[in-house]
């Protein structure tokens, strides 16, 4: 098995990310999940700029206004954020990390935790996933490549033919966010990088054990799990205690995935206390 060092540079080039800062005050970093973008967390970004905080909501690369890259790994991503702090001149930083930007918080913990000051994970695990049902996540993106957008006049025809294709009006909604415009055609395009998403989706769904070298972090970790949600289960908890020790789980009831949109309210309610003590 191949062991990741900290200094390892699986890419030869970083990708310059684009963000959206709110506010000012002591930074905080939030990584949103695969087919998502920053745009999904401007509610919980906002509210936590009325706390105090500088929030900076990333785009990660391949992903809404970022850069495309040939690559979709998570050394690679913590390249990217080590740049972005540094272009910052960010200093130490929260991070809180959803989903697939959960597990390159996780990992970003590991590898540099003198540039954290706490984490909050939200419904992921430090685990390997590999081995359980990931055709939702390739089912979405065998069904965006199928879209023809040329053959569509509007936004909200793509939605249709979306929510058809999933039978998920809600799911449809989110994903056509991602929909951009050509600069020179002016045609409809995919923000994702669909094609890199697709070839490593796979390692999107890898744990943690190359890094137990590094374990444990001593970086102080909230995770939050929505209690609906089959992201964060009990056999997680040995990685959670191995790899962050000085952690806590909370659940949120009634909350699937995508928790912080269904409970927004709730999950400051949550965050805000930790950030502040």
């Amino acid at each position: 098995m191949r062991t990741i060092k900290r200094n390892d540079k699986l890419s030869y080039t970083f990708m310059q990310l684009y963000s959206r800062i709110i506010g000012s005050g002591p930074p905080i970093l939030i990584l949103h999940g695969v087919f998502g973008m920053s745009d999904n967390w401007v509610t919980i970004g906002s509210a936590l700029a009325e706390q105090g905080f500088s929030v900076h909501l990333l785009d990660l690369r391949n992903h809404g206004r970022s850069p495309h890259a040939e690559t979709h790994r998570y050394p690679d991503m913590c390249d990217d954020l080590n740049h972005y702090l540094e272009q910052k001149k960010l200093g130490i930083v929260d991070i809180i990390g959803h989903s697939m930007g959960g597990k390159l918080a996780m990992m970003f913990g590991l590898l540099d935790p003198e540039k954290i000051r706490k984490l909050v994970i939200v419904d992921i695990a430090p685990s390997d996933y590999r081995d359980l049902d990931n055709s939702f996540h390739a089912n979405i993106i065998t069904t965006l490549l199928q879209i023809d957008l040329a053959a569509h006049d509007g936004r909200g025809s793509i939605k249709e033919e979306l929510a058809a294709k999933l039978n998920d009006q809600s799911l449809a909604t989110f994903l056509t966010k991602n929909i951009g415009r050509d600069e020179r055609s002016e045609k409809f395009i995919w923000k994702l990088n669909l094609p890199v998403l697709q070839k490593f989706l796979q390692h999107l769904h890898i744990g943690l054990e190359e890094l137990e070298i590094y374990a444990p972090c001593p970086v102080p970790t909230l995770f939050i799990k929505g209690n609906d949600s089959s992201y964060y289960l009990p056999e997680h908890e040995p990685d959670r205690r191995n790899f962050f020790p000085d952690s806590e789980v909370v659940g949120i009831a009634s909350a699937g995935h995508w928790l912080h949109s269904e409970y927004p309210e709730k999950f400051l309610e949550i965050v805000v206390p930790f950030f502040n003590k």
